[in-house]
């Protein structure tokens, strides 16, 4: 056997040829002369043949990536090492030298290579989304029989802006595009429904309330199939605050606070705490509001019952005592709440 190309036939043929003649011919290494990377304008994500893809790397990191990711090495070669360096940059033109070496055939071969990447600035869907407003989810905040107090609003509005501060992290779609004020509460217009879920949650578990939500068809993705809905997430607070009297079941209570699951009272009679979930909370009534709360004094104290003064009238009124009065004195202040004419002491008075 002889190689074809050059007549030698001391040699072992290697696909056809010898092995200098093989070596001569082979490269260690192909890649395109011209290289384009598409990148977002906005955001610098990358677009990875139909899918953007995010990306923290710099434009000259950026090429030399691109180039790593576009050569191919041939199947014989060992031990390859390559490296690229940046000659001229020409505007979103850069001028690039490929080194490579690499052994063939336990022969060691460089190559150069001279190639030009062009970025090209584009805008993703995401970013385009958020330029034109769009958005998937209206979070309403609303209060039954009330407008939410500004305390309400402030603290709504530091979860919005923290929670959505995070979850950008992940989620470009994570934004704020809209804030509308209405007679009724404020409105959170919001690019991602998974997005706009977790924060009504964070809202929820801080302020409470009974949360809904309520899809509305908007169109029809005709490439899928698909129909399009906005997603709107109700948040009503409760027409009480801490402080507040209520009425539940056979329970006349003072609200103690609530969170996300559950609302905590305090039994006005036996002064035994309750849970009631949020669930039941259309069978909660308010029945008087803190600042209904008024101060009088103990006049007189027996082993049954303790004495106080009416608010109002001042006539003298009998208590039966129990364990969370019953350390009370002649002479303590104390607060007072009258409910469809029965007084009910609530603490000693911290002068």
């Amino acid at each position: 056997m002889f190689c074809p190309r050059c007549g030698s036939d001391d040699e072992e043929l290697v696909e056809g040829v010898c092995k200098s003649c093989f070596i001569e011919e082979a490269k260690i290494i192909s890649i395109a002369d011209d290289l384009k990377i598409t990148v977002c304008a906005h955001c610098n994500s990358i677009l990875n043949g139909i899918k953007w893809e995010d990306s923290e790397l710099s434009e000259e990191e950026l090429v030399s990536f691109t180039v790593m990711e576009n050569l191919q090495s041939a199947e014989q070669v060992e031990d390859l090492e390559i490296s690229v360096d940046i000659l001229t940059v020409r505007g979103s033109n850069f001028e690039c030298l490929v080194h490579a070496e690499g052994k063939l055939l336990g022969t060691l071969v460089v190559e150069e290579y001279k190639i030009n990447v062009k970025i090209l600035k584009n805008v993703c869907p995401d970013c385009s989304k958020f330029a034109s407003g769009y958005f998937e989810s209206v979070i309403q905040i609303r209060a039954d029989n009330r407008f939410p107090t500004p305390e309400e609003l402030q603290r709504v509005d530091e979860i919005v802006r923290n929670k959505l501060g995070n979850l950008s992290l992940k989620n470009r779609m994570a934004y704020v595009s809209d804030v509308a004020m209405l007679k009724e509460g404020v409105d959170y217009y919001i690019g991602s429904y998974k997005a706009a879920k977790k924060v009504a949650e964070s809202i929820k578990d801080s302020l409470g309330g009974v949360m809904q939500e309520s899809p509305r068809l908007v169109g029809r993705d005709k490439s899928r199939g698909k129909d399009l809905y906005r997603i709107w997430i109700s948040l009503r607070m409760p027409d009480f605050q801490r402080g507040d009297f209520v009425e539940y079941e056979d329970h006349k209570a003072e609200v103690k606070g609530f969170d996300g699951k559950k609302i905590g009272l305090k039994d006005l009679d036996s002064c035994d705490s309750l849970s009631v979930m949020w669930r039941d909370y259309g069978k909660i009534k308010v029945i008087a509001r803190k600042h209904d709360v008024k101060t009088t004094s103990v006049t007189s104290k027996t082993p049954t019952s303790i004495q106080i003064l009416h608010p109002d009238s001042y006539q003298p009124v009998d208590i039966d005592i129990n364990d969370e009065i019953s350390r009370l004195m002649i002479g303590n202040n104390v607060k007072v709440l009258e409910v469809e004419g029965i007084l009910y002491i609530l603490s000693k008075d911290q002068d």
